[in-house]
């Protein structure tokens, strides 16, 4: 059984759950898959105030005992529908506290397997743009792992990755359901900002710019979702069987 940690933002493990089913071989309700999502927002601190030092409340141990519900449940794998909760000073305290716990489920690394898609994608992209929080662009999440694989990371200068995709996830983060059109004008100027400093993909690396990747003019860049491949790895790993083929975008 799948399980997500949801609540971080709001809507995010909904989404991942959304993308687990559209990408689901099923013509019946009993033939889509068995999930369970774990929402508990109000325990889990801001992935971002921890890691530019606003509060000193790491969420690794909210995000482990999530993780353990889960566990408990009878889930066999799990992902996080947040891609800063996968910043190192986050994840590695997570994955030391389960591991104390008796935690027997295999989480599956978002990034990891972002990373591994942008390698395997067939125009091989070389420069990688990033669409990120303050946390995760601070903590170079990304940008470590792309230069490990020999790939150039592309971000913008600071003040306008906080006027603009920054600012843009908080106002999705404060929308909801019903999202306004000004914080994806914010992300399409970012876009655009990106690809004119050469990058030849996107990285949408926040859950909220995912969820909003249909109203994007994304430049006719190769775009990678990481909600969208979490959830592919997600049915991939447990039944393979069921796993959609989807044709190449970008």
């Amino acid at each position: 059984m799948i399980g997500i940690v949801g609540g971080i933002g709001p809507m995010a493990g909904v989404d991942l759950y959304k993308q687990i089913v559209e990408n689901t071989i099923a013509a019946t309700d009993q033939e889509h898959l068995p999930v369970l999502l774990a929402s508990l927002p109000n325990e889990i601190t801001d992935r971002t105030s921890f890691l530019l030092g606003l509060t000193d409340k790491n969420p690794a141990s909210a995000l482990a005992r999530v993780v353990m519900l889960l566990n408990n449940a009878g889930c066999t794998h799990v992902g996080i529908a947040c891609n800063t909760a996968h910043a190192p000073q986050i994840y590695e305290p997570m994955v030391a506290l389960l591991a104390i716990m008796g935690s027997r489920v295999e989480l599956v690394h978002m990034i990891e397997e972002v990373i591994r898609q942008i390698t395997l994608h067939p125009a091989q992209p070389q420069r990688i743009g990033i669409l990120s929080t303050i946390g995760t662009y601070k903590t170079r999440i990304y940008q470590n792992r792309l230069e490990a694989e020999g790939l150039t990371p592309e971000v913008l200068d600071l003040p306008l990755h906080e006027a603009l995709p920054q600012r843009a996830i908080y106002e999705i983060k404060a929308a909801n359901t019903h999202i306004p059109q000004q914080p994806v004008d914010l992300v399409n100027e970012a876009i655009l900002h990106l690809k004119n400093q050469g990058a030849d993909a996107i990285v949408l690396g926040c859950t909220e710019l995912g969820m909003i990747e249909e109203r994007l003019d994304l430049q006719g860049l190769a775009t990678f979702n990481p909600n969208l491949i979490l959830a592919r790895t997600l049915i991939e790993r447990t039944f393979p069987h069921k796993l959609k083929h989807v044709l190449e975008r970008g």
